[in-house]
């Protein structure tokens, strides 16, 4: 079977809490229910209070993701780590479903002989699956001395993903956007790192910190580059079925 699957990643990465525009919980809650997941990473400083990173947290739990805190110096490693783990988190999710309904037991409840099987198949699958990560990025005036180090790690995420044997292409949502915006989309979803590299450079710093919308947004973008008319947890059942 040569059916390529597809995983629709929104990763947020902010060092704020919202407050302009849709509630980015909300946002994020709609957005796990069209098939698409939202992680999140918080960059966390001396300076931070404890609303931002809940708020982090929150999303990330409605989003169906994986979420993060780390300093400014680690983000690269966080970055790439947490896309990874959503990923396997949405595949070990959906085999584990559909095999509580076809044999009446969950992953975890498996005897070790017959997991082990299962677990390899879902590493390969982990491979083999194809990323659009829609990057969506804080560039309030907080990420002034911050903003230098998170265009080096987005640019290094899509570096470390193409090692994989499936393609990943990665698109960027900045905000707030330019002329009293809420969001600019710098770039639709790209395996070139030049482009990408020329489109982080269009990032400007200041303003407030309209997460939901930016977050509504990068669903959107995602909705639209759909290949398929199913879901990613039907997609890697279909597959997981095939081989």
């Amino acid at each position: 079977m040569d059916k390529i699957i597809e995983f629709r990643q929104v990763m947020l990465i902010t060092d704020g809490e919202s407050n302009e525009g849709i509630d980015p919980i909300s946002a994020a809650r709609e957005g796990y229910e069209k098939g698409v997941t939202i992680s999140t990473i918080g960059i966390t400083d001396k300076t931070n209070d404890e609303r931002p990173l809940k708020e982090i947290m929150d999303i990330a739990e409605a989003g169906g993701g994986v979420w993060e805190l780390t300093n400014i110096q680690n983000l690269s490693t966080a970055l790439s780590m947490v896309t990874v783990k959503s990923v396997y988190k949405t595949i070990e999710e959906a085999v584990s479903k559909e095999l509580k309904e076809i044999i009446g037991t969950g992953l975890n409840d498996m005897p070790p002989q017959s997991r082990v099987k299962v677990t390899d198949m879902i590493d390969r699958l982990g491979d083999e699956i194809n990323i659009n990560c829609c990057v969506v990025i804080d560039s309030s005036s907080s990420m002034a001395n911050k903003i230098s180090m998170a265009k080096k790690s987005i640019l290094n995420l899509l570096r470390i993903l193409n090692q994989r044997k499936g393609k990943t292409k990665v698109s960027v949502i900045s905000y707030p956007g330019k002329n009293q915006g809420q969001y600019d989309i710098l770039c639709d979803f790209t395996e070139n790192i030049a482009l990408l590299e020329e489109s982080l450079n269009k990032i400007l710093i200041g303003g407030n910190t309209p997460t939901g919308p930016a977050i509504k947004s990068a669903i959107e973008l995602l909705s639209n580059d759909l290949n398929y008319g199913i879901n990613v947890e039907e997609e890697i059942v279909f597959k997981s079925m095939s081989v």
